[in-house]
């Protein structure tokens, strides 16, 4: 692992925390380790610290570390110790902010904040009276976190201090506290630079007429509309029609307006972006939808920007789908993928033809999305295109799809269409005929079974339920099919005839020598209810497939025959995905928790999480905390040391 230090001395001196316990025995040694040069030694250290019963030695060794200016990174990892301490350090840093040197009340109070506890805030309070500057700001930013009725009034009390840098933290702590205070103490901090952020931001969370009045005010005048996206970033809650109307209208008589919002889209600062969505909607300028779908990027924002193009209807589309270069053809993945979803869900009979051009575009992400909104567009047009898609393998079972709903609108025409092209017998018409005609697909179905190609006959097992009263027959044909293929069509059916009449066929296909028949098989049993099936389920958690044991023992969980033995043997299994299964869906069972605490040790890491999981659903303190803490001592992959951290946590507060 290439982030592991590569000092062989490093690395023993880790071990040699690693294998302390975090008792009073070894405090000493574990105070020592926060000095360490390794940051990995360091916070091992802290996170053994940590997980300590407290005791007031400990706390006083971890304050007299704090007290050492010259070392930085034990500083650091004694905060982080404290700060995961709980209530029982609360006194102890209260009397830490008396402390003659500033760099240690600051230091308090930035714990005191880490802690969390509301506990904490008056001792804060007091502090924002410091002499020291950096104590006063650290304090009220502290408040933020620690919170409570008395912390939001000092804050606001701050609103009025002459100190501009005690106002922005006091503006910040409340943001985060989600507790805008009086309008009156807001107004008087926009004028100013250096609090005008923190102030509209928080003018954005005031629910009442009056803020969206200084709002739409501020959009009017050039030198504070930037200043005015904020408090629109910062709302908590959707506009309203009749502020949307006004900011409209504040917006028009600004002759840069799009150009203005186009540059706010693409600005880095997430509110600014938040803002501009919000405007652009209440505008209603369709030519910014392209912006508006790249405003999505990284994934923050879809859906704001999903709803601001819907928002924009077919004008919005237009700028999307039409020109010599469609827009759509140049945007990133995220922002085409907002774009799709838009356009899917806004289609109309107008943007049949520039659909059709993208199913010849060679991108197959592009095709896909022009066969989803071809489906609806409500346009007897898109018929041909779809017949068309329906003979590319790649587009196919979305083509399929996309008729079926077509029909719904024009069930004569589509049939019509298919009834011509279903003569061919091709895999992906048989079904779309069959999902179309209903019971009238009965002669094709027939006919399709006794095909010579074996994708035909697949097809025609997998909508053999459209013809209720003949699918048993129609099953029966496909269960006893030389071809694997055709056998896992009729599995992935039977369960429509439910446990009692698909129960021949069903037997049938749980004695299948294909394990991809077996797996479906054992699935179809757990859709139908089939219970009867439970001893067969019960032997296939002994098939030498993983993918048939994954069936099987997802199946008797949900049918209810699985028991503490049977789980006990399968949670040994060689394979980590049937392992994790067990783990995510056995975990009420005693057998899988005893598997779970040996699985703390597993070499794979997927596991280890899914042990930790397992144990923080149902795991009990007495029995279970101290093998997680054992696990996290060793644990060096990140993701599995915060799923130990998580079952700890819960565990400890049980």
């Amino acid at each position: 692992m290439s982030w592991l230090d590569s000092d062989p001395a490093t690395e023993s001196r880790y071990r040699t925390v690693a294998g302390l316990e975090p008792v009073a025995t070894s405090f000493t040694s574990l105070i020592e380790a926060l000095f360490d040069e390794s940051w990995r030694v360091r916070r091992l250290a802290a996170d053994k610290l940590a997980a300590a019963t407290t005791g007031e030695s400990l706390v006083a060794s971890l304050l007299d570390v704090l007290s050492k200016r010259g070392q930085p990174g034990a500083r650091n990892a004694a905060a982080t110790a404290l700060a995961h301490l709980g209530l029982t350090v609360v006194k102890p840093l209260a009397g830490l902010l008396q402390h003659p040197d500033p760099d240690q009340r600051k230091f308090a109070a930035d714990i005191l904040g880490e802690l969390g506890r509301v506990e904490a805030s008056p001792a804060l309070i007091a502090a924002l009276k410091d002499e020291d500057p950096n104590v006063r700001v650290a304090s009220a930013e502290a408040l933020g976190k620690t919170g409570g009725p008395e912390a939001r009034r000092a804050l606001e009390v701050l609103l009025e201090e002459p100190d501009p840098l005690l106002q922005v933290s006091a503006l910040e702590a409340l943001t985060a506290l989600n507790a805008p205070p009086p309008l009156p103490l807001l107004v008087p901090l926009v004028a100013s630079p250096l609090t005008r952020r923190s102030a509209w931001r928080l003018i954005g969370r005031v629910r009442h007429r009056s803020a969206w009045v200084l709002v739409v005010q501020a959009l009017r005048t050039k030198s504070t509309r930037d200043a005015a996206l904020l408090a629109l970033g910062g709302a908590t809650t959707t506009l309203s029609a009749e502020v949307e109307a006004e900011l409209s209208v504040a917006l028009a008589g600004v002759e840069d307006a799009v150009s203005w919002l186009t540059k706010c889209l693409s600005s880095e600062d997430l509110e600014r972006r938040i803002g501009a969505l919000h405007l652009v909607r209440a505008v209603r300028l369709p030519e910014l939808a392209p912006r508006v779908a790249e405003a999505a990027e990284g994934g923050e924002l879809a859906q704001l920007s999903l709803a601001v193009l819907l928002s924009l209807g077919t004008p919005g589309l237009v700028a999307l789908l039409e020109g010599p270069t469609p827009a759509l053809l140049q945007m990133s993945r995220e922002g085409r993928s907002v774009a799709s979803e838009a356009i899917v869900e806004n289609s109309s009979p107008r943007f049949v033809v520039a659909l059709t051009s993208f199913l010849d575009s060679g991108e197959v992400e592009l095709a896909e999305v022009a066969v989803r909104a071809l489906g609806r567009s409500e346009s007897v047009a898109a018929i041909a295109p779809l017949l068309t898609a329906l003979a590319d393998d790649g587009l196919s079972a979305s083509a399929s799809r996309a008729l079926t709903h077509l029909a719904q609108t024009f069930p004569h025409e589509v049939k019509q269409a298919l009834s011509e092209k279903v003569q061919q017998l091709q895999p992906h018409v048989v079904r779309a005929w069959a999902n179309v005609a209903g019971t009238d697909a009965l002669p094709v179905l027939r006919r399709a079974l006794h095909d010579e190609n074996e994708a035909v006959r697949a097809s025609a097992a997998q909508v053999a339920m459209v013809v209720p009263s003949e699918a048993q027959a129609l099953l029966g044909m496909a269960v006893v099919d030389e071809s694997a293929r055709v056998r896992r069509g009729a599995a992935r059916s039977v369960a429509g005839l439910g446990p009692v009449k698909g129960r021949a066929l069903l037997e049938r296909l749980l004695g299948d020598r294909e394990p991809s028949v077996l797996s479906l098989a054992a699935a179809a049993a757990m859709e139908c209810g089939a219970t009867w099936a439970t001893a067969r389920l019960v032997e296939l958690t002994n098939h030498t497939d993983s993918a048939v044991v994954l069936s099987a023992v997802q199946s008797l969980m949900v049918l209810g025959g699985a028991d503490d033995a049977q789980l006990a043997r399968v949670a040994a299994h060689p394979d980590g995905e049937v392992v994790k299964q067990v783990l995510h869906e056995g975990c009420s069972f005693p057998s899988v928790l005893v598997q779970a605490v040996r699985s703390l040790a597993d070499p794979r890491w997927d596991v280890r999480v899914a042990a930790a999981q397992a144990l923080q659903v149902s795991g009990n303190a007495g029995q279970h905390l101290a093998a997680l803490e054992a696990a996290r001592a060793k644990e060096t992959d990140p993701l599995a040391d915060d799923a130990l951290l998580a079952a700890i946590e819960t565990l400890k507060a049980r």
